[in-house]
């Protein structure tokens, strides 16, 4: 029994060595020194090559390096065999951080202290009470639940809206389309945690995004292909979208061609909201390779889109 192992966009051995610790009885290929495909009952991949997860014959299970899915979801045919997300508390928890900072900087004007101090002007604003500033996280997944969560623990009016009901405690929820709209009408601050497929696809566009109040401001920390760029660039430019903390971009690195580049009331970051240590990610990837050995359900499983 063997694992196979690749990080495409990464350093793989790290993730090796890591995993060796959890699993010393198993061993690990990294991808492509694979000696022999029959040995592989799991695959624990970021992004790898299409179409090569259907030559190991005695696959058990996939295990992703990560919360985003859009590389799965882009493969015409898969095993049939469980999928399963990385779910890491440290990443939940880093990526919650993020989206306080950015809240914390909008509610409390911040950046015109910022403005004001380096003109040497002392002057007071007035702060909305945090549980009066209505921060809606969009896409009630595993990360956006614990953003949410976090959120109204901090005080914020957190809202959070999914395609399906779903409860989540001390946050108010909303679903479906009409739930939508309300949610984008109330909304101080927009968190995009929606992940990318097929119906995402710049679905945060013109119509919608000018939905939110005027002077709102906007989060994004999930995929930057879920925002119409064109449509947010134009909602900034006249001013109804106030600021945006993007994190994730179409297109990454940025081109230095960007126009968000040019925009005093965006703030970018390299795709650092969430980082993924090997050593505690590993210890998640292990639990899961167990649980399936010892004939119980891995978590959380995904479906991918070709199969919904």
């Amino acid at each position: 029994m063997a694992i196979l192992l690749n990080n495409q966009t990464g350093e793989s051995q790290p993730w090796a060595d890591a995993l060796a610790g959890y699993l010393p009885e198993l061993d690990i290929h990294v991808y492509p020194n694979i000696p022999n495909a029959d040995d592989i009952e799991y695959a624990v991949v970021w992004h790898h090559p299409h179409g090569d997860l259907l030559n190991y014959p005695n696959l058990k299970a996939i295990l992703v390096l990560g919360a985003g899915m859009d590389h799965i979801d882009q493969e015409s045919q898969l095993p049939n065999v469980p999928i399963v997300r990385l779910v890491d508390p440290s990443v939940n928890d880093e990526m919650s951080q993020y989206v306080l900072y950015w809240v914390m900087h909008f509610q409390r004007n911040y950046e015109r202290y910022r403005a004001q101090a380096a003109a040497k002007f002392w002057q007071r604003h007035m702060t909305p009470l945090s549980r009066q500033f209505r921060v809606s996280v969009v896409g009630a997944g595993p990360i956006g639940q614990f953003i949410s969560k976090r959120l109204a623990l901090n005080g914020f009016a957190s809202q959070s809206w999914s395609r399906s009901e779903r409860t989540i405690d001390n946050v108010e929820s909303f679903y479906g389309d009409q739930g939508l709209l309300t949610i984008l009408k109330s909304s101080d601050v927009l968190v995009n945690c929606l992940p990318l497929n097929r119906a995402t696809r710049h679905f945060l566009d013109h119509q919608k995004l000018s939905m939110l109040p005027k002077g709102s401001s906007l989060i994004n920390i999930s995929r930057g292909a879920v925002l119409d760029d064109r449509a947010l660039l134009n909602l900034l430019d006249s001013g109804h979208i106030a600021n945006a903390a993007l994190d994730t971009f179409t297109e990454e690195p940025l081109a230095k061609t960007s126009d968000y580049w040019q925009r005093d009331n965006v703030y970018i970051t390299p795709h650092m909201s969430g980082s993924t240590y090997p050593t505690l990610a590993c210890e998640v990837i292990a639990n899961n390779i167990k649980r399936i050995e010892n004939g119980e359900q891995p978590f959380p499983i995904y479906m991918p889109e070709n199969k919904l």
